[in-house]
């Protein structure tokens, strides 16, 4: 009992949180991830459009941001694009909450969203999603069926808090091995506690990358 307690005040205080104007507002949210990438970047490093890259950043945290809204509240942000649907509860319990909800109208998209809670420092909650080198030392390994990291580490440092990685995952027979290059972002808004990681898969990349990746040892 104690233990939902402390997860409907962490979703309320969640709520609170995503529903700040500075979150909210398209231009503030903007600002906010331009001044981190500019703080973060590397020295000696080529910035390229900021503008550009600010804005395609700000759009990713403004939809992952909407994601987490499980409120029903209406995000008054213009960055995340078309009006999403509500989201239905299909499971909740104190491990997991899993929900579901169909795309805007006219795609073919479904989203379920698995929301679940880890009770630790936030640097340690973060290095679980950040830190692709250590997924070999946490992620679960199966003989039978078999699934493995085979190999995970960083290939590209963006800046602090942006990094290209590479995964590759043993499955069972006869899918071969599967591998993904991932995209990390890292977005901090401290005022309110908040940090968040996305991560997604690499779509238009020099295939040459993956080739010489086969013959490295990322560890």
């Amino acid at each position: 009992m104690e233990t939902r307690k402390e997860i409907l005040e962490l979703r309320e205080r969640l709520d609170k949180t995503l529903a700040c104007s500075d979150l909210a507002d398209e231009g503030s949210l903007r600002s906010l991830v331009k001044n981190q990438i500019l703080e973060s970047s590397l020295p000696g490093s080529d910035q390229g459009n900021i503008d550009l890259i600010a804005e395609a950043r700000a759009k990713e945290v403004s939809n992952f941001l909407e994601m987490l809204d499980t409120s029903g509240n209406e995000r008054p942000s213009d960055i995340r694009g078309p009006q999403q649907k509500e989201w239905k509860v299909k499971q909740d319990t104190d491990q997991l909450r899993v929900m579901y909800r169909e795309g805007p109208d006219g795609t073919p998209f479904h989203t379920l969203l698995a929301e679940g809670f880890a009770d630790g420092p936030i640097d340690v909650c973060t290095c679980v999603s950040w830190e692709s080198g250590l997924y070999r030392k946490w992620f679960p390994q199966y003989n039978l069926p078999t699934f493995k990291i085979a190999q995970s580490g960083c290939l590209k440092k963006i800046r602090i808090g942006e990094e290209i990685s590479l995964i590759r995952v043993k499955v069972p027979w006869p899918v071969s091995e599967r591998e993904a290059l991932l995209h990390y972002f890292q977005f901090e808004y401290l005022k309110e506690d908040l940090v968040i990681v996305i991560m997604k898969t690499v779509r238009r990349y020099p295939i040459w990358i993956i080739s010489v990746c086969r013959h490295m040892d990322l560890l």
